[in-house]
């Protein structure tokens, strides 16, 4: 004790150093961790900090671990000092640090610092992490599912996925201990290599799993859209026809099979060619009406590779216009030759555009052939439209069966309807010679009726000329109660004649006679153009009665 008092006195004679006392020694620094965790995961990385109080002098730190004095010190005086650590089993433990200055040619050191725990601990056991379908190649809008799934054994706070390079991707769904999923649309955006993992709470931090297994999405361009091509190309169709579909590939693909699509859906019915095209046969029904579509494949990578679908066509189908209804005017179907006929093909729905047609027997009648007309009305608010075939005159070459039929107009196309039922037409050639005898009977009759007046009229003139009296003048006197002097030219009722000649008076008779031409029997003998005639036109005779005074000579 005596001697450790006598010690400061005695340095400066003996030339030693002065002791040091406890009043001499620098403070304790302050120590510690970034990140502060409770534990850390292999590869963490942890900084730990060294801090001197302000007002002292610092030549330099160290650091300890375990007690052991940690060469990876760096120095900053009069500030602080930092050691940067990757976490690892092999160096979790406790640390320490302590500062030093220099002073009178030695170093005084500070108390080491309160010791900094750094715990090490394995992660979690990685995740599977699975796709679904298991494709080699993706084609673009193809649809990826990845499935992250934990051991069974871990229970799994959440998850997350990472794309190329531990790039974090955000479109996750998460569910605990069951696995998460990661929906994908292939693209070319999106292609490359993914991993998941997943994490948990432990000691107050989050305990990430070691990452997945890596899974690569490679994604290619599908080969060219084919061609699909119609053989007859309709805007419309009526049921019945056949209809063939044509479905093929570039010519620089080979081997390739075909699919064809009714409104989006595979169809069954497929005819392949391949390196030729397919062909899909088809009876046009209401059914199978609607858009078609067509692509081409082969396996390739052990999958099938499809083509982009053709561009869609359509495929419409409709019912065949209604069948007319065919009239004759007359309704009997009968007709005296020389007379006109008229046919009419009526339609019951409007439509803008018909094209009627008129058959006899069987043989389309083209207008003017036969002394024909064909006339269309147009459709209008009825709901009729009529087409009339007019014969001006008929005749023997006009008799036969007569149907019509129209075309209608759907979508630029021309629809053929049913023809209409038969009708029989028929020309009465004897109708000219009845009309002819019935001519020859009035005429007759009139005539004999004629012949009795003038005879009966005769009679009583000469009665009258047995008593004659005295006449103021002996021309042109005309008695009464008989008959009246016409002029020549002029019938009874002032007709005048039409035989030239006809009129003349004989000089000195008693009886003039005139021959007439009625011209109602005129207009009744041309109603045919073609009938015979009798061998002189029928003809009336008419008298005058014209009385003359003459003198007798004296005997």
């Amino acid at each position: 004790m005596a001697l450790t008092l006598l010690l400061p006195l005695l340095a400066p004679l003996l030339n030693l150093p002065r002791p040091v006392t406890p009043a001499d020694c620098p403070s304790t620094p302050t120590l510690s961790q970034d990140p502060g965790y409770a534990v850390y995961l292999p590869g963490e990385r942890v900084t730990l900090t060294c801090s001197a109080p302000g007002s002292e002098q610092v030549s330099g730190y160290r650091f300890f671990y375990q007690g052991q004095q940690d060469p990876s010190a760096v120095l900053h005086p009069n500030n602080s000092a930092r050691l940067e650590l990757a976490a690892e089993k092999g160096n979790a433990g406790n640390y320490t640090c302590a500062y030093w200055r220099q002073e009178s040619n030695r170093e005084i050191s500070s108390r080491n610092s309160s010791s900094v725990s750094i715990p090490v601990t394995d992660p979690p056991p990685a995740p599977t992490l699975s796709r679904d379908p298991e494709y080699t190649v993706y084609l673009p809008g193809e649809r990826v599912t990845l499935t992250c799934s934990a051991p069974g054994d871990e229970l799994a706070s959440g998850y997350r996925f990472f794309y190329q390079e531990g790039q974090q991707d955000p479109s996750v769904v998460q569910h605990p201990n069951e696995g998460a999923r990661l929906e994908l649309t292939a693209k070319k955006g999106n292609a490359g290599t993914y991993t998941c993992a997943y994490w948990r709470w432990e000691s107050n931090r989050e305990i990430s799993s070691r990452n997945s297994n890596s899974v690569f999405i490679p994604v290619t361009d599908p080969p060219p859209a084919p061609t699909l091509s119609l053989d007859t190309r309709y805007t419309v169709y009526l049921p019945g026809e056949r209809v063939t579909l044509t479905c093929s590939a570039p010519e620089t693909e080979l081997y390739w099979r075909y699919r064809f699509f009714y409104q989006g859906h595979q169809d069954p019915s497929i005819v392949q060619h391949p390196n030729e095209g397919a062909r899909l046969e088809l009876t046009a029904e209401k059914g199978n009406a609607g858009t078609y579509t067509c692509a081409y494949w082969r396996r390739e990578s052990d999958r099938k590779i499809s083509s982009r679908n053709s561009s869609s066509v359509s495929i419409t189908v409709t019912d065949p216009p209604p069948q007319p209804v065919l009239r004759l005017d007359p309704p009997s179907g009968a007709v005296s030759e020389g007379l006109p006929l008229l046919i009419t093909c009526a339609v019951s729905r409007d439509a803008r555009e018909w094209r009627f047609h008129f058959y006899k027997d069987g043989v389309e009648i083209v207008p003017r052939d036969m002394g024909s007309e064909i006339s269309t009305m147009e459709p209008g608010t009825g709901s009729v439209n009529v087409s009339v075939l007019s014969i001006l005159q008929a005749g023997p070459n006009k008799a036969g069966k007569f149907t019509c039929g129209y075309e209608e107009n759907v979508s630029g196309r021309w629809i053929p309807s049913p023809r209409s039922r038969a009708v029989n037409v028929t020309v009465n050639v004897t109708g000219t010679a009845s009309y002819s005898t019935r001519d020859i009977l009035l005429t007759t009759v009139g005539l004999l009726f004629l012949v009795g007046a003038i005879a009966a009229l005769i009679c009583y003139c000469r009665r009258k000329k047995r008593v004659p009296k005295p006449q103021k003048s002996t021309e042109g006197s005309e008695p009464r109660g008989c008959a009246r002097n016409l002029h020549p030219g002029h019938d009874h009722q002032g007709s005048e004649a039409r035989v030239p000649g006809a009129e003349q008076m004989e000089q000195g008779s008693e009886v003039t006679y005139a021959l007439m031409v009625f011209p109602a029997l005129e207009a009744q003998a041309t109603q045919s153009k073609n009938k015979a005639k009798p061998a002189e036109d029928e003809h009336v005779l008419y008298s005058e009665v014209v009385t003359t005074h003459t003198r007798k000579a004296a005997k």
